[in-house]
């Protein structure tokens, strides 16, 4: 099963306030629609047979509704995977707990947007139920404008993985550009993942032989609608490594339905 791990299905209002914050700052041409029933179509078209959908909250208050929207809207559809959001400056416990309650079994934080460390000490409440209950948490570390990476962001991540070393931590961008540092700190833990979702119109491409030893802990994502670089082409590039059949299918699905497995029992 193709899987997309990486995927923004929100609501028409917010996303089309994303799409316009993307465009006034003179983003590529981004390729897919926005709107929630075109992109998830778009995602089918391109032979995508799940994806997760990933809300994210810029700021405290908003994570509730947007995951009671999540699991309203998806919640009965088997190609979408509803995730959930929280923000520091929630009761993170209670919004978690809500999350957990409303059956959303994967988490998205967005550290950049929502101006706020991995390893902030108020998204404990998190990592517990992330802990407990193997729910995957998809982390966009960096605090630059654009979204990228640095090492002292994935040190944040780390300082989460040590504290917690059973939360299943996804990477998000495989923290691009500081990829080699991401590498090396899933080598040394038991629960970190990356995905290969672009960043808008660059691909996310570490090299063959960054990914030795660790393919199955990898998950491909497109970041569907906010995506420059189509989604056949990412699906090509994993193939043009030439990994292991058991490798390729891990990183193309096998890895999120085996999180996704993890979280249900």
């Amino acid at each position: 099963m193709l899987v997309d791990a990486h995927v923004h299905l929100l609501p028409e209002r917010l996303a089309a306030a994303i799409r316009r914050f993307f465009e006034s700052r003179g983003a590529p041409r981004l390729l897919y629609p926005y709107e929630p029933a075109a992109a998830r179509a778009a995602l089918a078209t391109a032979g995508v047979e799940k994806c997760w959908s990933l809300p994210y909250a810029h700021r405290g208050g908003v994570a509730s509704g947007l995951n009671r929207w999540m699991a309203e809207t998806f919640g009965p559809d088997p190609f979408v995977v509803p995730g959930a959001t929280v923000h520091p400056e929630d009761d993170v416990e209670a919004v978690v707990r809500e999350a957990g309650a409303l059956g959303l079994r994967v988490f998205k934080i967005h550290c950049s947007v929502g101006a706020f460390p991995a390893d902030d000490a108020r998204l404990d409440p998190l990592w517990r139920h992330a802990s407990d209950r193997a729910s995957p948490v998809v982390v966009h570390g960096g605090h630059a404008p654009e979204g990228s990476a640095t090492g002292e962001d994935v040190e944040a991540v780390a300082r989460v993985a040590a504290r917690f070393p059973e939360a299943r931590l996804i990477v998000a961008h495989f923290g691009a550009p500081a990829m080699e540092r991401v590498a090396e700190l899933m080598r040394r833990s038991r629960s970190v993942h990356a995905d290969l979702t672009p960043m808008v119109a660059t691909p996310v491409a570490p090299p063959r032989e960054l990914l030795e030893g660790i393919p199955r802990r990898v998950l491909f994502g497109s970041d569907t609608p906010t995506a420059g670089v189509t989604i056949e082409s990412g699906i090509e590039r994993v193939k043009t490594w030439r990994l292991a059949a058991d490798d390729e299918r891990a990183i193309l699905g096998g890895t999120a339905e085996r999180l996704l497995a993890d979280s249900a029992r």
